[in-house]
């Protein structure tokens, strides 16, 4: 194991560099949206007063913030994105709205204490809830192109004890946070036979009530749109405009020039977005942050498998696996929802090599990876055979050390620029869709400096953090999942 940890750490060393101007093409993206995904001024703007990078649900959520706050009627500002329009992991993920905080807040309790990990369990919760009450606000076709749907997430578990420690951390959760609207339950394995078509080996199995199901690209699209269409004059979306590089120069009414494919534009203050590429312009947080290239599909199962897509989703948890001959890890988690109109499975999970997992090339798909991919809904679900039309693609996830999201004002030392105004909104370890929104506000309003008291304190970028953070830790952390 000393020579894959020495692997892993080397890899989570490597720049990411830009994302791939190719990447495999998501179902989600198709079509891609007519008049966003590609939004470009004739002429890049000379300045912003603040420059957002990244078009993803973060970016997404500090432009909306920002321009919608009636304290600065005339802030101008301007997102830069490497390629289309939520391109990103955003546009290539699951589709899920759910909370990871069963296992999340029982690991934080005795690190953070009890007051901080109720605070991240609500902040997941409320996240969920902001982002069902934006979409309710769309427009009527936008809100029905997103296909939100409340769904019951039902999970099983294959190894024995991995459901009693899933079962520990409920009810570490509950003494934690007894009353909320995501509510976990311990259901009959009989239900997950029957009720949600489980084929495989269950030792146990939970539901969580609370949770959704949505189509991401559509929705953040869409609120672009709606941005475009309100703020003509204050906001610009550009897109094939890849950031290359930052200075700073101090006197200047914007004092940051950012070097970009299309020419510079200069700033008052930047805000990084950018989740697994954040070392390409952040060189000081490489191992701190790193990119993870995850697989996502969608496939058409037999005609005996019911339509369960208004009703339902499904993660399968098995032990984590690495295989020193063939240097092929699995990550033992697959995750899936049904698009209620067409039926079409979306399911997603990792068995790759690790080279090809610790990665930020979204241009290809590893063969183990799809071969794994397309062959899983027989060893998952009943009745699934035939399977039909599939399709594959990866996307780019950011990770963090200690597994949570680092957020706030960049120092000088992380930046290696002069100068205080960079902030940063990255790092969501997979789990960015009952985070990233509030988590993009929050950010917005700290750089507007206006407080942001419900926003969880483990998540911001603190010197005291960063000692402990680093490419070791990452490895460390990426080592444990195979257990002691």
């Amino acid at each position: 194991m000393d020579e894959l940890r020495a692997t892993v750490r080397e890899r989570m060393l490597l720049p990411p560099g830009l994302p791939n101007p190719n990447p495999t093409k998501a179902a989600w993206q198709d079509p891609p949206h007519p008049t966003v995904a590609d939004e470009q001024s004739p002429i890049l703007p000379e300045t912003a007063d603040i420059i957002v990078i990244g078009s993803g649900i973060t970016g997404c959520a500090v432009s909306h913030t920002l321009l919608s706050d009636q304290s600065v009627p005339n802030l101008r500002v301007t997102v830069l994105e490497a390629r289309q329009t939520c391109s990103g992991a955003t546009g290539r993920n699951g589709g899920h709205l759910i909370s990871d905080c069963s296992s999340l807040v029982p690991r934080l309790v005795p690190e953070l204490g009890e007051a901080e990990a109720l605070k991240i369990a609500k902040f997941s919760e409320a996240n969920i809830l902001r982002l069902k009450n934006l979409i309710s606000e769309l427009g009527e076709t936008d809100r029905a192109s997103v296909e939100l749907r409340d769904v019951v997430g039902s999970a099983v578990f294959e190894d024995t004890d991995m459901f009693s420690e899933a079962q520990a951390g409920l009810g570490a959760l509950h003494q934690v946070c007894p009353e909320s609207s995501i509510m976990h339950k311990v259901i009959p394995t009989s239900d997950a036979y029957e009720k949600y078509r489980y084929g495989c080996k269950v030792a146990g199995a939970v539901e969580q009530r609370g949770a959704a199901a949505l189509w991401p690209y559509k929705f953040i699209t869409s609120l672009f749109r709606k941005m475009l269409h309100e703020y003509p004059e204050r906001f610009t979306l550009e897109t094939s405009t890849a950031a290359k590089s930052i200075d700073y120069t101090n006197g200047e009414p914007f004092p940051y020039h950012i070097t970009t494919s299309r020419g510079v534009i200069r700033a008052n203050k930047v805000i990084h977005c950018t989740n697994g590429f954040a070392g390409h312009l952040l060189p000081n947080l490489i191992g701190t942050i790193y990119p993870s290239r995850g697989t996502m599909s969608s496939q058409k199962p037999g005609p005996s498998f019911p339509n369960l897509g208004g009703e339902a989703s499904w993660t399968h948890f098995s032990r984590a696996s690495y295989d020193s001959k063939t240097g092929v890890f699995g990550t033992g988690l697959y995750y899936a929802q049904q698009n209620e109109q067409t039926g079409d499975i979306f399911i997603g999970g990792e068995r790759q090599r690790v080279a090809d997992l610790l990665s930020s090339d979204d241009s290809i798909v590893a063969s183990e990876a799809r071969d794994n991919l397309c062959a899983i809904l027989p060893k998952i679900f009943r009745v699934v055979e035939p399977v039909g039309e599939q399709r594959v693609w990866s996307g780019i996830m950011g990770f963090t050390s200690d597994g949570l999201p680092l957020v706030g004002k960049l120092p000088s030392e992380i930046t290696r620029r002069d100068g205080d105004g960079e902030w940063i909104a990255a790092g969501f370890n997979g789990h960015g869709m009952d985070k990233c929104w509030l988590t993009g506000e929050a950010v917005a309003r700290m750089v507007l400096g206006k407080e942001s008291s419900e926003f969880p304190d483990a998540f911001l970028l603190r010197s005291e953090r960063l000692d402990r953070c680093g490419a070791d830790q990452s490895a460390d952390g990426f080592m444990s999942m195979l257990g002691p």
